[in-house]
């Protein structure tokens, strides 16, 4: 049974362990979320590397994981590469937008992406793409402080994307996943394009099929917030 440990800020990473729970539920998997740091969006390139490295190394301490992923867009802009080299006895599985899938479907002048100034500017991907990037400012940590409070997420969604249109959507935060129905609604009803799925079927293929699924949850913040991430993970199951 594989050892995998994803990594993220907060719910974004619970989106992205229910979609390889989901499609990959032979692994032994740890969750870490690294609620002291949230939001990752709102940090310089090298606070994010010494996170991400820092981070690296206390999961092998306590899980000594085989795989690696990294469940958010922003960390992997800036840090998978290093990480890599620094540690090339773990398999490093990153989040990067799905922009490919969605410009070969729809012209692109009908399509957003909706990610973090950091991911924006430092994702190869989207270096040629920046006039269909738009940033919702804080939205991750918004999303969190609001899981099993809608209302306050659709109220801030109607304000930010105010004037926005688009026919696809690329979602380049995996906290974005959690939040397709007020996206849908104030666009619109737009098609999506996610990572996780993505990242799920990329762990499968270093996966076999002989094993269950078994998982843990860590954090770095509050420990008290565990009960509401594992709420919402068995919400999305």
């Amino acid at each position: 049974m594989k050892k995998v440990a994803i990594i993220d800020s907060g719910s974004g990473g619970v989106n992205v362990m229910a979609r390889c729970k989901k499609l990959c539920p032979y692994c032994n998997y740890l969750l870490f979320l690294d609620e002291k740091n949230l939001p990752y969006g709102e940090k310089s390139e090298e606070e994010l590397k010494k996170i991400a490295i820092d981070l690296v190394e206390n999961i092998k301490n306590i899980f000594n994981p085989e795989i690696i992923i990294i469940g958010c867009n922003t960390l992997t802009s800036v840090a998978i590469s290093s990480l890599r080299i620094m540690f090339p006895q773990i398999i490093f599985i990153g989040s990067e937008p799905a922009l490919l899938p969605a410009v070969r479907e729809f012209n692109i002048k009908d399509v957003l992406v909706l990610a973090t100034d950091v991911t924006i500017k430092n994702c190869r991907m989207l270096k040629d793409w920046q006039d269909i990037c738009f940033c919702p400012k804080n939205l991750p940590k918004i999303i969190d402080d609001n899981l099993f409070d809608r209302k306050n997420i659709e109220l801030y969604l109607e304000d930010a994307l105010q004037g926005k249109k688009a026919k696809a959507v690329v979602l380049g935060c995996t906290h974005f996943e959690g939040i397709k129905p007020e996206l849908s609604k104030i666009l619109n009803y737009p098609k999506f394009f996610d990572t996780s799925e993505g990242i799920a079927k990329r762990l499968l293929s270093f996966c076999d099929t002989s094993n269950n699924c078994q998982f843990q949850i860590m954090t770095s913040g509050n420990g008290r917030n565990i009960g509401k991430f594992y709420h919402y993970f068995t919400s999305l199951d």
